[in-house]
């Protein structure tokens, strides 16, 4: 199963900072790699293990903290690492320590921060992580996830975006470090807002990531689609899309309609099987509010197309199947399946 085959959360590193450093120096790290850090109970571990273990958003709250470098390996090849959180009383400072760790065009960091708890501690670690960051790669994608906003007003969550956003810029401003690439994120278990944003942060590490998203504007115009993307079934986050415009709540009820499909495939004993050949695997349209519809073709057990239209295209029934047909063959092409 790609589940067991690929997710391997097993420990890579032995007990005790110590070794942490040492692994970290005589092992090679996956070439396209997501690094996860933050503060202890920040909830980096919490958001890793509901996207990629299936564990529940409130199964989390008894977590102990991470003491381990964990890693999840995607379909695409890129690796997501989990490091333990970085704590001022102990000797975890791989970090810092480790500037080779954030080398390499395929390497972006993730730095996730509590919301709701000491929100400077979280800035004034941050900052030191870019700074030694940057000085190894100065163009390495800094991705700040805002985290545990559930329960807060709309407006707040915009206040403490804005804030961080402003105060990151203007730390790396007086640093002269390059704020090109820093990106915030509001970020809960409770929703799609974690697969949404690291969906946002991976899709830039997948393999020939310019061909896929030409491959999609292709089938988007060729179908007159508005929107498509790629996903990845057993994580739910979309691997590439087109070049139009990404709308949060095309993307939610992408991944609502997925949880759909999960229960009446587990109902109906599962997807029907093809070979490599034949155009589609499956093909299902739902209605959405409004005046679109959405398309799903299954291209293999753990990639599909998710396709939002107009309820007109619904008619052009040999024309999607066409386009479908070329589009799966070309995505097998460049990933694995």
């Amino acid at each position: 199963m790609y589940g067991q085959g690929t997710l391997n959360t097993g420990l890579t590193a032995e007990r005790g900072p110590e070794t942490d450093n040492a692994q970290l120096k005589g092992e090679q790290l996956a070439e396209r790699r997501v690094l996860f850090m933050g503060l202890p109970r920040s909830g980096k571990t919490s958001i890793l293990k509901v996207i990629f273990e299936g564990v529940l958003a409130y199964d989390t709250l008894s977590l102990m903290p991470t003491q381990q470098r964990t890693e999840y390996r995607l379909l695409t090849g890129v690796t997501v690492y989990d490091f333990p959180g970085i704590d001022d009383y102990s000797d975890t400072q791989y970090s810092v320590t480790n500037p080779e760790i954030y080398a390499g065009e395929h390497t972006s960091l993730v730095f996730v921060i509590d919301s709701q708890s000491d929100i400077q501690s979280s800035l004034t670690t941050l900052f030191t992580l870019m700074r030694v960051a940057q000085s190894v790669n100065p163009q390495l994608p800094i991705n700040v996830f805002v985290n545990k906003v559930d329960g807060l007003s709309d407006e707040l969550k915009q206040d403490i975006q804005q804030d961080i956003q402003q105060r990151v810029t203007k730390n790396m401003g007086y640093e002269n470090l390059n704020v090109a690439f820093v990106h915030v994120f509001l970020t809960t278990i409770y929703d799609q807002s974690i697969r949404e944003a690291l969906s946002r942060v991976v899709q830039y590490l997948v393999p020939k990531h310019g061909s896929l998203e030409t491959i999609l504007n292709s089938f988007c115009s060729k179908s007159s689609l508005d929107k498509v993307f790629l996903f990845d079934v057993v994580t739910k986050m979309y691997l590439a899309t087109d070049s139009s415009p990404t709308y949060s709540p095309q993307y939610i009820f992408a991944c609502q309609t997925l949880d759909m499909m999960e229960e009446i495939t587990f109902m109906c004993s599962g997807f029907m099987q093809t070979s490599d050949e034949d155009a589609v695997l499956q093909r299902i349209n739902v209605e959405l509010e409004g005046n679109d519809d959405l398309f799903i073709y299954q291209i293999s057990p753990f990639l599909m197309l998710l396709c939002v239209g107009s309820p007109e295209i619904v008619r052009q029934t040999s024309l999607l199947e066409f386009n479908g047909s070329r589009v799966a063959k070309a995505i097998r092409q460049i990933l694995p399946c």
